[in-house]
């Protein structure tokens, strides 16, 4: 895209019709294949508010749930040491990050591999699929709550 285009005819008056690409511009590609994820505005702007009890870390490791995930109700088969290091945080971080949005509602767990706990996007906060499956995966499932509850010391 290049120079303005006049949009009136100065010797006429008349209005012209704008070419919005030149013959040699190529309109944008969808090469990523054009998913789109369905969330919640009220509780992502809820868990971003600074009151909400959930730490930069809680923020950063849900927007990589949010955009990292596979479609529909598959959970993130990634390890906190894997998440970790693309966040540049700490594994121990992500940890507690994930255990406070596990404890909130924004998390929640999927499957076990062993020891390893996979974790998944509540449908309620965000869907990344039809609508149509997203009322389906909605439920049974819980409402995300801000603030952010506290954790409780397990008795040993």
């Amino acid at each position: 895209m290049g120079r303005a285009r006049p949009a009136v005819n100065t010797n006429t008056g008349e209005y012209l019709q704008l070419e919005l690409l030149d013959k040699d511009d190529k309109p944008f590609a969808w090469s990523s294949g054009g998913r789109h994820v369905n969330v919640s505005k009220k509780l992502a702007s809820a868990l971003w508010a600074k009151s909400s009890g959930y730490s930069k870390d809680d923020k950063l490791v849900y927007g990589y749930y949010l955009f990292n995930s596979p479609p529909g109700d598959e959970p993130l088969r990634e390890s906190f040491r894997q998440i970790g290091s693309n966040l540049e945080l700490r594994p121990n971080a992500v940890s507690k990050a994930v255990g406070n949005l596990h404890r909130g509602g924004f998390l929640l767990e999927a499957e076990k591999v062993g020891r390893v706990t996979f974790y998944k996007l509540n449908s309620r906060a965000a869907y990344d699929g039809p609508s149509l499956h997203q009322r389906r995966a909605v439920e049974n499932a819980q409402h995300p709550v801000v603030p952010c509850p506290p954790a409780t010391k397990e008795a040993s």
